[in-house]
């Protein structure tokens, strides 16, 4: 499994964050979306294969998948949210958008003519008075599905947690060869919602409500220097979660301990200098033939560091 999978599904499984990325894509920042409002679901998705002689049904994993409930003037409105995280570009990505909506639908549908067997199982078959019979029709047990039914509808994001741009196809159209606007017209289009850092103006970091905003901002200019982005934003002091994403995400190497509940990035950053300098410094001396006495006695005095942090690095090393 990579750092996007583990460190990306950690991240947004906090639903603070997670309804910060989904407040961004849809109301454009406007925190609509209350993080208590949401519910983990079930990632798995089961996809049956046609053709080729195939009987296996197929598992297939969203990263993450959660339902909204709201209430819009006086209404429940419920909604399922789910989230792909993706390290590089997904050429493929409006089919796998497409797949897990279409699955997640198939399920809904699936349930509903569940539900219905059931109620015939137990005889609860109809109400009283003038309301709608349960008892399906015929042209309603062919699906299983009441005319009166409706689905919850599924909205798919996809993250691009790198500093480099989208280089695949943003809808199915993009994967087409087809010129033929008639032929087009009969062909469904599956456009993906993208969040893409590196195409985003610094006043779009300022829409998110939490660290999601400096994060996707520190992803956008990590190879011009993380620490200066995160200075310049007055974010010398983040959350763990935040500071622990983004260095195994964007790759910073920082040094903090990470069971602290706030990371200070700067310091963070100068203790990983400094452990460079002495790591590079051990080495040195190694190549050398020096002793671990002489090595520890010489870096404790040219880097005016601990016994016990000499120690500690030459551990590392030894591991």
């Amino acid at each position: 499994m990579s750092v996007i999978d583990t460190e990306g599904k950690q991240y947004f499984s906090n639903s603070i964050y997670f309804a910060d990325l989904f407040n961004f894509l849809l109301y454009d920042g406007r925190p609509v979306i209350d993080p208590k409002n949401l519910k983990e679901l079930d990632t798995t998705q089961i996809a049956i294969p046609y053709g080729n002689g195939a009987r296996i049904p197929v598992q297939k994993y969203r990263n993450l998948l959660k339902l909204w409930n709201a209430y819009m003037d006086d209404t429940a409105v419920y909604v399922m949210l789910g989230a792909e995280l993706q390290g590089k570009t997904h050429y493929a990505m409006p089919v796998k958008k497409g797949l897990y909506d279409m699955l997640g639908y198939a399920r809904q549908v699936d349930e509903a003519r569940r539900s219905y067997r059931q109620k015939d199982k137990e005889g609860d078959l109809y109400v009283d008075g003038d309301i709608l019979k349960i008892r399906l029709t015929s042209d309603e047990f062919l699906s299983g599905f009441r005319k009166g039914d409706k689905l919850i509808p599924i909205i798919t994001a996809t993250v691009l947690l790198s500093d480099k741009e989208w280089k695949g196809p943003r809808d199915l159209y993009d994967m087409l060869d087809v010129k033929d606007d008639t032929l087009l017209r009969f062909i469904p289009n599956y456009p993906i919602n993208l969040i893409e850092p590196a195409k985003m103006s610094d006043s779009d970091f300022e829409k998110f409500n939490t660290e999601l905003g400096l994060a996707m901002k520190v992803l956008k200019y990590q190879k011009a220097g993380a620490v200066e982005v995160i200075k310049a934003t007055n974010h010398e002091m983040i959350g763990r979660e935040t500071a622990v994403f983004l260095n195994r995400v964007a790759k910073l190497d920082l040094v903090f301990d990470e069971k602290e509940d706030q990371v200070d990035m700067c310091k963070a950053m100068e203790d990983y200098r400094k452990k460079s300098e002495v790591t590079g410094a051990i080495t040195i001396l190694r190549r050398r033939g020096a002793s671990d006495d002489s090595i520890i006695t010489e870096v404790m005095e040219t880097f005016s560091v601990t016994k016990e942090y000499v120690l500690a690095i030459l551990k590392e090393q030894a591991a």
